[in-house]
């Protein structure tokens, strides 16, 4: 990481020496100089990226690629074509380089994100205080501060206050965060949803969740966005469940729909919907499509679902008897339409009262007593199915079962997808589609929950090519996981996230940690 984008210290323009602590530089203050220096040294880094990386090594790029595409035209698919050796080794040499060049300029975003975030904090300290000077009072005091920022961001206002709001907070109160971001491990976008989910928390309660959650840069770095979103949100629970429940309420009475053009004629409806109302609306006009391309419908499932969307909002006439007020969801009741949700609790949440939060698989966790409404307010309207897992004792991991068969069975599938809820791969996050052998069957990998993973199609098409591989090994404290290596040479680590109950020893819910294989385990219990 480029030396001016660590904590700010003197001017570090070459051949200017920076001002020593406490005198002045002969053109103003040493925070005016810093600041005008980091200006400069990011436009110089900038430029030398632009022109590091320029449209000659393109180009150069692709004349091998298409002295080769002629060579291997006259060739069978899958037969290697013979290329000079000093071609290849280059290519092969570049491939790799290429990489961790967009590995490091992804840390050098973020770690510019970060020198914004604090930049953007002391703008608004020095704005208010030139207006106070300026003799600015009461709730004028601030006022064009975020007018600024948003004009320097070429973006809105609405867009720069929420973000000035989340700087402040992670600046001033979350500075384990602040760190994670200007080392690269973090996202500006990451180290906003670690800061919104704790803005209902006191300090002190925000300051554990930044221990918790940033404290372990390793660990922080392999999570994708929703497992991300749902460490944060199991450990704010646990820390303020009345708060997170009420927090929840809220969310529900702000329920609305809008809409905004897009290119090309089109349009996007949106619904900000209760969690389970709209999972149920997601999964039946899933039902109803596949159903539809069974039948030899050729129109495409994404199509089918807008088509189905729009024939039902539009020609269907409320239920009879339909109260305004009642949580009657009319033609989402139609017979064709049979919807399967998991939902997984403790036995201790379901039965007995207890506050561990509830997963609905796939999606972000729930507290307890929304899991107990989501059972009790079913009751009645469709068949709600117990099934007992078994997790570990340390790690939460579902325990396993074989097949000889080469095709996942029902049973395990299932198994798989409360086991991974999203595709296995890390940072991706997408729904599960496909179920895929972590080694591969042809390559004599079982047919067994340790060898199996869900994944989204294009994870599990993307692994098919030739170079890339997977194993299937222990991740933090137990958990089942992944590594996957690519034809570059680089390999990543994913661990399968963490199931409600109190684990023995805390750990976080994870696709990515790197931490070595676990304790062994001293049997299962339920979960």
């Amino acid at each position: 990481m480029p030396e001016w984008l660590q904590e700010s210290g003197g001017g570090g323009v070459p051949g200017a020496a920076p001002a020593a602590p406490g005198e002045f530089a002969a053109d103003g203050w040493p925070l005016a100089r810093s600041a005008e220096d980091v200006s400069v040294q990011a436009k110089s880094f900038l430029s030398g990226v632009v022109n590091e990386l320029g449209t000659t090594l393109l180009d150069l790029a692709e004349q091998q690629f298409a002295e080769a595409a002629e060579l291997a035209s006259g060739a069978r698919p899958g037969d290697p074509v013979a290329v000079d050796g000093r071609v290849r080794d280059v290519v092969q040499a570049a491939g790799a380089a290429l990489i961790d060049a967009i590995r490091e300029l992804e840390n050098v975003k973020n770690a510019a994100s970060a020198a914004q975030a604090k930049a953007e904090v002391l703008f608004e300290v020095v704005e208010r205080t030139r207006q106070v000077r300026a003799g600015v009072r009461g709730s004028a005091l601030g006022r064009g501060t975020v007018l600024a920022v948003a004009l320097a961001r070429r973006e809105s206002q609405w867009t720069a206050g929420r973000h000035m709001a989340s700087a402040t907070r992670i600046v001033r109160e979350m500075p384990l965060t602040l760190e994670a971001c200007s080392n690269g491990v973090l996202t500006e976008r990451r180290a906003a949803i670690i800061e919104s989910g704790t803005e209902f928390l006191t300090r002190e309660q925000r300051a554990a969740v930044d221990q918790a959650i940033s404290g372990d840069p390793d660990t922080l770095e392999g999570m994708g966005d929703k497992e991300l979103d749902a460490a944060v949100k199991h450990m704010a629970y646990e820390l303020d469940s009345e708060a997170f429940t009420k927090r929840l309420r809220k969310a529900e009475s702000e329920r609305h729909v809008g809409l905004k053009p897009v290119a090309d004629g089109m349009a996007e409806l949106r619904a900000l919907l209760p969690l389970k109302h709209g999972v149920a609306v997601l999964k039946s006009l899933t039902v109803v499509a596949e159903s539809a391309r069974s039948a030899g419908d050729k129109r495409t499932k994404g199509q089918l679902m807008a088509d189905v969307l729009t024939h039902r909002l539009r020609t269907h006439l409320p239920c009879a008897g339909a109260d305004a007020d009642s949580d009657a969801v009319g033609c989402l009741t139609a017979a064709e339409a049979d919807i399967h949700l998991d939902l997984i609790m403790t036995d201790r949440a379901l039965f007995d009262g207890a506050t561990d939060p509830a997963v609905l698989t796939g999606f972000s966790p729930i507290p307890a007593p929304a899991g107990r409404e989501l059972l009790t307010s079913t009751a009645g309207q469709a068949q709600v199915w117990l099934r007992r897992l078994y997790t570990h004792p340390e790690s939460n991991a579902l325990m396993s079962m074989d097949s000889r068969s080469r095709l996942f069975t029902d049973t395990m599938k299932r198994f798989l997808f409360d086991q991974d809820q999203l595709c296995a791969n890390p940072w991706c996050g997408a729904p599960i589609r496909d179920y895929d052998h972590v080694k591969s069957f042809i390559s004599g990998g079982p047919t067994s929950i340790g060898n199996g993973q869900g994944l989204c199609q294009r994870c599990n098409l993307a692994k098919e090519v030739p170079g890339w591989s997977s194993e299937a090994v222990q991740g933090p404290g137990g958990r089942p996981g992944t590594v996957i290596r690519t034809p570059t040479g680089h390999s990543y680590n994913a661990s399968r996230p963490v199931l409600p109950g109190k684990a023995r020893r805390t750990v976080l819910p994870s696709r990515g940690a790197s931490d070595g294989p676990g304790s062994s385990a001293d049997g299962p219990r339920p979960g």
